[in-house]
């Protein structure tokens, strides 16, 4: 499925990674109001396969040609006025969704760009991969989530020199820092999100659910997911694997 400047596929060998590729490789991938808004509504259409026989379990974003994602449109697009709410709306979903998401980081990730990166669960940083932030070069400020997201990601000296420093960030620090769970190139970021793909769904959901929480103690929805998790078939497949010397087969429930 191609709409607009997105193209959303499933991975050829595994139907269970779902593939959305920023495609307007012209403007390396710069971002307005309806790309922003494509990308949060292709995200929620992958999350409502959860209900179907065929379910996503791993969603991969990445771009096409050199860049991930050179930001907002700095032509005209960033200064729309329903571009902040849009790109809000596109990070609140990429963190809200139940299913794990990975960032392919094989080119430059800058400002919005970034920000999308951060969102994501995971990421895999090929050769090029790169992310900075030069809200200050353009005179931009970037909302609090974005600040607090990369203080927790890559620590609060490496925020600084970012944010403040306009520091780029490249594959060996953002391995050294735990950013990137991964040095590879799109085919090593697609085998990866298979290896993903093959654990349990409600575990991984808890999980980020809870990483992603203000305030975990607080929300008794995670116990209540925590209590299921456990209480699932896929626990007792995981146990029945264990003991048959056999990898489980998870079905999400």
């Amino acid at each position: 499925m191609t709409v607009q400047s997105l193209r959303v596929e499933r991975d050829s060998h595994n139907p269970h990674v779902a593939i959305i590729t920023l495609n307007d490789p012209d403007k390396r991938n710069a971002l307005d109001a309806a790309k922003a808004s494509a990308l949060e509504n292709a995200i929620i259409k992958l999350e409502a396969t959860r209900q179907t026989d065929q379910p996503v379990r791993v969603i991969v974003i990445r771009g096409e040609g050199p860049a991930f994602c050179a930001g907002a449109d700095l032509s005209g697009g960033v200064y729309a006025r329903d571009f902040f709410d849009s790109l809000t709306r596109m990070l609140t979903a990429i963190t809200r969704c139940p299913i794990p998401v990975i960032a392919d980081v094989q080119g430059p990730a800058v400002g919005a760009g970034c920000q999308v990166v951060l969102a994501c669960d995971l990421r895999v940083f090929g050769d090029r991969g790169a992310v900075w932030v030069p809200a200050a070069q353009h005179g931009f400020a970037l909302d609090t989530w974005t600040h607090q997201r990369l203080c927790e990601l890559v620590g609060g000296g490496h925020a600084r020199n970012i944010m403040i420093g306009a520091a780029t960030m490249g594959v060996e620090q953002a391995l050294a820092t735990g950013f990137a769970s991964l040095h590879a190139d799109s085919a090593g970021a697609a085998e990866y999100a298979r290896t993903i793909a093959a654990q349990a769904p409600l575990s991984m959901e808890h999980s980020k659910r809870v990483l992603n929480s203000a305030d975990a103690n607080r929300d008794p929805s995670l116990d209540m997911l925590f209590r299921k998790a456990w209480a699932s078939e896929d626990a007792q497949e995981a146990r029945a694997a264990r003991a048959e010397k056999r990898a489980p087969r998870f079905m999400g429930q």
